[in-house]
């Protein structure tokens, strides 16, 4: 296992820059990473509050290049599962989970239109649309252009797949997901983490 992977297993808070060059492209490191990929404090936050309580299958939307799937399968038993509809990122995520043992780490093509949200125990959102909307000083790359509607689609999906979630459902934003969470959930913990805003939220019975 490589030594900044190692050291993030053992529960040592290693530099996002050092962990992401262990297992990921030059190009999709340092600022790109910084403005898209889950910053290792808060993986490790987000996936604690997912698992605890029992959750063992966790969904992370708009997954990217694994980060926070990696991270979560890697300090907890849970299994982690991530959309993303970037084909080549899909591909960087599981050569990336294969390289360092997060076997519990696995990646689907596609978006969130294509999930069902009943089959899992906890949702991770870091605000996986921005992109749809906002130009943002680091893009991941030019194949997403700015869509409005688009990003209204997915949002609308997103509250439509989380109404249908079962009670217990745990689910963690990160800088929000570009709406509201529907009735039945109730926000258990709001805190600063890291640059964002980490807001915890379960589905009553």
């Amino acid at each position: 296992m490589r030594p900044a992977v190692a050291s993030f297993v053992e529960g040592t808070n290693v530099p996002d820059g050092q962990f992401d060059a262990s297992l990921f492209p030059e190009r999709l490191g340092g600022f790109v990473s910084s403005c898209h990929w889950t910053p290792l404090v808060v993986a490790r936050r987000a996936a604690a509050l997912l698992v605890d309580g029992g959750g063992r299958r966790i969904l992370d939307v708009g997954s990217g290049v694994g980060k926070f799937c990696i991270a979560g399968a890697l300090s907890t038993e849970a299994r982690f599962v991530g959309v993303e509809q970037r084909g080549d990122l899909v591909e960087v995520a599981r050569e990336a989970a294969s390289r360092c043992g997060a076997q519990r780490a696995s990646f689907l093509h596609g978006n969130v239109f294509d999930v069902d949200f009943s089959e899992f125990d906890g949702l991770y959102l870091f605000n996986p649309f921005l992109e749809l909307i906002e130009p943002l000083q680091f893009p991941i790359d030019d194949a997403v252009p700015l869509s409005p509607t688009r990003h209204g689609e997915f949002v609308a999906a997103t509250r439509s797949r989380l109404s249908e979630a079962r009670p217990g459902t745990r689910v963690v934003t990160y800088g929000g997901f570009g709406g509201e969470m529907p009735d039945g959930f109730k926000c258990e913990l709001e805190e600063d983490c890291y640059r964002d805003l980490l807001t915890f939220w379960i589905k009553a019975g």
